[in-house]
């Protein structure tokens, strides 16, 4: 059971002493049974022991104590397991390569990463009571089948009635909770549509339409299953309930007609079927709940391994120089379809950007530009040619070392408040920064965050520009910035601070439209259907 093996992988450290204290509470339970049956009798004669008042406290007080220490424990180590599993996925996700992740989907990594944690996170303290009671089961039967065969029989035979009640409703229940998980899916990717897409989906009242009504469909579906699931519950704790009446009925007016001698016993031994209520009652309510855990598992591992498959070695490379120059050398790359399928490819490119020059990439829609940048940032491996560092291929385990020294903002850049790995920032060069960018007035840095994001945005852009130059890597890649800037910041981003940047001795690889500053470029490489058009190619230089 994969379940169990995790948690042997995870959290050993305390799995004997929670087992002891099972075996501790189940005799402490028995014991209590057998002193209450004592403390009757003496009470029937009109005595009350001091000595089996004290051991009834030591007995309750010992339960209550492995009680606590068992769900306290494992609450501890489920959070605690949790925590080592999202650490694990999260840094796979990091070092994953982009189509990977693309190919994934955010709805399916946020269903696994975010529900299916904590759906463990909660079932986890449950197994571990369940588990205590079913060790509780068996020392209290023990002292049942002591008292009366017979009873025990019946109790017992009634549990597991009960028990496979609720067992036999897993496989439902697993297609249920699949049910539910794709609809949740489908509600997350329809509200990212709703959210990220407001522009659109306010603008035309059409597709507004249809993203409300995805959002309704697949809320009423996981609505309907989580109904059903629930109405299952409901009948199963009923019928389960109405069996346990049925077997106190059995104890006192069936078994004496066939045990000899039971009404000497029939006191403590409906008692002892009355304690064996709650044990069997909240083993077959945590049953079903392992197929949960399972399945939450089960996706889990599954994402592991689809994140682990292409994840590279991310343990970076103190000490690397700047690089003087990088390039693509016959590289090739191709998005795969549906049925692996390539449906878009470009290549072979080269292309050299050096230290000290600007060098502009342009070309048409669909030309290939973001994807010559995917390539040239190293974001998706090439399934041909070289990526070059002074002449040198990158090998895979040093990929992320070459990535760190690069800062990008891409055409769909996400800007974050926080400056995320700036952890020293001079106060005075940010207030600089943002003077020199112009949003001063509307953005400031506070303990290692800007103040706002809310901006329209050519502002974010301009954010995320100080965040790069705050970062002051060798490379600086900008994927058509300037387009959502006014023409007044235009002029000042090609005629001042690309300059700048140049001056500094930096690779400087911008994708731009902006015909009207082409010869502030080094050199210029046109994209034209996957490939460099050396017809318009600019100082172009044979690697």
């Amino acid at each position: 059971m994969r379940l169990w093996h995790l948690i042997q992988r995870e959290v050993p450290e305390h799995l004997r002493t929670m087992m002891l204290m099972n075996v501790l509470a189940a005799v402490a339970m028995a014991a209590l049974l057998w002193i209450v049956d004592l403390a009757s009798k003496a009470a029937a004669e009109g005595n009350v022991s001091p000595r089996l008042v004290l051991m009834f406290v030591i007995a309750t007080t010992l339960i209550a104590v492995t009680h606590n220490y068992v769900l306290t424990t494992s609450s501890f180590d489920a959070e605690r397991m949790i925590l080592n599993m999202r650490r694990r996925l999260f840094d796979l996700a990091r070092r994953s390569d982009l189509l990977t992740v693309e190919r994934i989907g955010r709805a399916a990594l946020h269903t696994v990463l975010i529900q299916n944690t904590q759906a463990l996170a909660r079932i986890l303290p449950l197994l571990a009571i369940g588990a205590q009671q079913a060790v509780m089961l068996v020392f209290v039967g023990g002292y049942l089948a002591w008292l009366s065969p017979p009873a025990f029989l019946i109790a017992f035979g009634f549990g597991g009635i009960a028990v496979m009640v609720r067992m036999g409703r897993a496989v439902s229940l697993r297609r249920m909770l699949r049910k539910v998980g794709d609809a949740e899916s489908r509600v997350f990717n329809g509200l990212t549509d709703l959210l990220q897409g407001f522009k659109e989906v306010r603008m035309e009242r059409r597709r507004a339409d249809g993203v409300l009504h995805e959002l309704a469909e697949a809320s009423t579906v996981a609505r309907t299953a989580n109904s059903m699931m629930k109405t299952q519950w409901g009948y199963d704790f009923a019928l389960i309930e109405s069996l346990f009446f049925a077997l106190i009925g059995l104890m006192v007016f069936v078994v004496p007609l066939f045990a000899t001698g039971y009404y000497e016993v029939v006191v403590p031994a409906t008692t002892a079927a009355l304690f064996v209520v709650g044990p069997i009652a909240t083993v077959s309510y945590v049953a079903p709940m392992m197929t949960q855990a399972e399945m939450a598992l089960a996706s889990l591992e599954e994402m592991e391994q689809k994140l682990r498959a292409p994840a590279l070695s991310a343990a970076p490379e103190v000490g690397s120089e700047p690089p003087s120059s990088i390039a693509l050398k016959d590289a090739v790359f191709a998005y795969p379809g549906p049925d692996d399928q390539p449906v878009f490819s470009v290549g072979p490119l080269s292309a050299l950007f050096r230290a000290g020059e600007i060098t502009f990439i342009t070309g048409g829609n669909g030309s290939g530009k973001s994807t010559m940048l995917r390539l040239l940032t190293g974001l998706v491996p090439l399934e041909g040619g070289a990526l070059l560092v002074d002449g040198i291929p990158v090998a895979t385990e040093r990929m992320q070392a070459y990535r760190d020294q690069i800062s990008a903002i891409f055409s769909d850049h996400h800007l974050s408040r926080r400056l995320y790995g700036l952890s020293h920032v001079d106060p005075a060069r940010v207030r600089r920064l943002l003077e020199q960018l112009e949003m001063q007035d509307k953005v400031s840095v506070r303990n290692g965050a800007f103040s706002t994001v809310t901006l329209s945005t050519g502002q974010r852009k301009r954010l995320a520009l100080v965040v790069a130059l705050l970062e002051d890597k060798p490379v600086m890649v900008l994927d058509e910035w300037a387009a959502d800037q006014d023409p007044h910041f235009r002029q000042v981003f090609y005629e001042t601070l690309l300059p700048e940047i140049r001056a500094r001795n930096r690779i400087v690889i911008c994708v731009t439209h902006d015909d009207r500053w082409f010869d502030r470029a080094d050199r210029i490489y046109h994209l034209n259907e996957g490939r460099i058009d050396l017809t318009r190619e600019r100082q172009k230089e044979e690697l």
